[in-house]
C-alpha cells in the first residue's frame, strides 16, 4: 500500500492508492487534505493505510444526515418495527434531528455536532427526557449506518446526556388531592377510568385497551394484555404491551370492583339507548361504542383538574401518584414494581428515588422506638 505526502499552499495532504474499481478495473486514488504540518499528515496516512489493510476503510458517502435518516426509517424501521415505534422515531427525526443536523453530510457528522444539537434542544425548552430520547434514537440509526458501511464508526457512541434522576420532572398528588379530584369527577362518564388509573397505576393505553374479558370480578384481578394507541394508521388495539413485564396480572381493591360493576351496568344501558353493539368488548368506550381517543381523555382530565382547583398534572402522573402513595404507605418496592410492570425493581427505585429519603427517615425513627422498648424492659427487670 503506497502513499505520498505533498504540500499544497500552506497545508499538507496525502494521496493513497485504494485499489481498483470493481466495475471498471481502473486504479483508484484518494486524496486527504487540510493538515497543518507534515507530521500530522504522516500520522493520518499511517492510520488510513492501517484501515485499508484491515479492510475497515469506508469511502465517504455524499448523502446528508437528513437523507440518511429518511432512508433508515423506510428501509430498516418500517419493515422491522411496530407501527407505533415507527411513528415515534418519525416524530423525533422530523421535529428534533433534521432541523438541527439534517444538512450536515453524514460522513462529516461528529460528536461536536451532536453535543450542539443536544444544547439547542434544551435551549428551546425541550424536556431533558425528550432530548435524551432524541440522542438515543440518533445512536440507534447511526449504528445501522456503521452496519451498512456508510460510516466507519458511530459519532454518537460516547455522547452522554445528563438528565438527573429519572423521576425528576414528575408531579404527584397527595391522598387529599386524589380524593378531592375523585369527588369532582364522580358524575363524569369517565370517572371509572380515572378511578382505575389511580388505584392500579395503569398507563392510559392499557386502560383504554382493557376488555371486560380481562377482568375477573370474583378474584379481584385484571390481566393487562394489550394497549390502545394512536398511530399514523389511526387508533389501533395493539395486542402487545410496552415490554414483556408490562403484560401482567394485578389485584384490584373491593371498591374498584364495585366501581367497575356499576360502570358495566351503565354501559349496557347506553348500548340500548344509543343502539349499538358491543363489538370491541372494551371497558371504556364512547357513547357509540367506539374506542376512546387518548387525547380526548387527557383533555377531559385537564378540564376536571381546573374544575377541582387542583395543581395541574399529566394523566401519566396518576401512575406516579399511585406508586408514590403505595411506597409512602410502606408497600414493598417489589410489589409496586410488579403492579407497574417495570422491567426491574431497580427501575422502580430509580424513578421513585424522591420517596426513599422519607422512608429511610421513618425506618431510622422506628429503631428509636425499638431501643426505647429495650430500655424500658431493662429498667423493669
Amino acid at each position: 500500500m503506497k502513499g505520498h505526502i505533498r504540500k499544497r499552499g500552506s497545508k499538507w495532504c496525502f494521496v493513497l492508492d485504494i485499489g481498483r474499481d470493481p466495475e471498471t478495473g481502473k486504479r483508484r486514488q484518494k486524496w486527504f487534505s487540510g493538515f497543518a504540518t507534515k507530521k500530522e499528515a504522516q500520522r493520518a496516512m499511517v492510520e488510513k493505510i492501517a484501515e485499508l489493510n484491515r479492510g475497515e476503510y469506508i469511502e465517504p458517502t455524499k448523502i446528508t444526515v437528513k437523507e440518511f435518516l429518511e432512508m433508515w426509517l423506510e428501509d430498516e424501521v418500517k419493515p422491522n418495527r411496530k407501527i407505533t415505534t415507527y411513528d415515534i422515531y418519525h416524530s423525533v427525526i422530523t421535529n428534533h434531528l433534521i432541523p438541527g443536523i439534517g444538512n450536515i453530510p453524514l460522513n462529516q457528522l461528529g460528536p461536536i455536532h451532536i453535543n450542539r444539537l443536544l444544547k439547542s434542544l434544551l435551549d428551546r425548552g425541550i424536556s431533558s427526557t425528550s432530548a435524551k430520547y432524541s440522542v438515543r434514537t440518533l445512536k440507534v440509526a447511526l449504528n445501522w449506518a456503521v452496519k451498512m458501511q456508510l460510516i466507519p464508526k458511530n459519532p454518537a457512541a460516547n455522547i452522554r446526556v445528563s438528565t438527573g434522576p429519572s423521576g425528576a420532572g414528575m408531579k404527584v398528588w397527595t391522598d387529599e388531592e386524589v380524593n378531592q379530584f375523585l369527588q369532582v369527577a364522580k358524575e363524569s362518564k369517565y370517572y371509572p377510568a380515572f378511578y382505575l388509573a389511580i388505584t392500579t397505576g395503569m398507563r392510559i393505553g392499557e386502560l383504554l385497551g382493557l376488555k371486560w374479558a380481562d377482568i375477573d370480578f370474583d378474584r379481584g384481578t385484571i390481566s393487562i394484555r394489550r394497549t390502545l394507541q394512536r398511530t399514523s394508521a389511526g387508533l389501533k388495539l395493539i395486542e402487545q404491551t410496552k415490554t414483556a413485564k408490562s403484560r401482567r396480572l394485578i389485584s384490584i381493591s373491593p371498591s374498584t370492583v364495585e366501581v367497575l360493576k356499576k360502570h358495566r351496568v351503565q354501559q349496557k344501558k347506553e348500548m340500548i339507548q344509543y343502539n349499538y353493539r358491543d363489538v370491541y368488548d372494551l371497558v371504556f368506550t364512547t357513547r357509540t361504542g367506539k374506542p376512546v381517543e387518548p387525547r380526548n381523555l387527557r383533555e377531559y382530565f385537564s378540564f376536571l383538574i381546573k374544575k377541582a382547583g387542583l395543581p395541574p398534572i399529566r394523566f401519566h402522573d396518576l401512575r406516579h401518584t399511585h406508586a408514590t402513595l403505595l411506597l409512602q404507605q410502606g408497600v414493598h418496592p417489589k410489589i409496586v414494581s410488579e403492579r407497574l410492570g417495570h422491567s426491574s425493581i431497580s427501575m422502580t427505585l430509580d424513578i421513585y428515588s424522591h420517596v426513599i429519603p422519607s422512608m429511610q427517615k421513618e425506618a431510622a425513627e422506628m429503631f428509636d422506638q425499638i431501643i426505647a422498648v429495650e430500655a424500658r424492659d431493662k429498667k423493669n427487670c
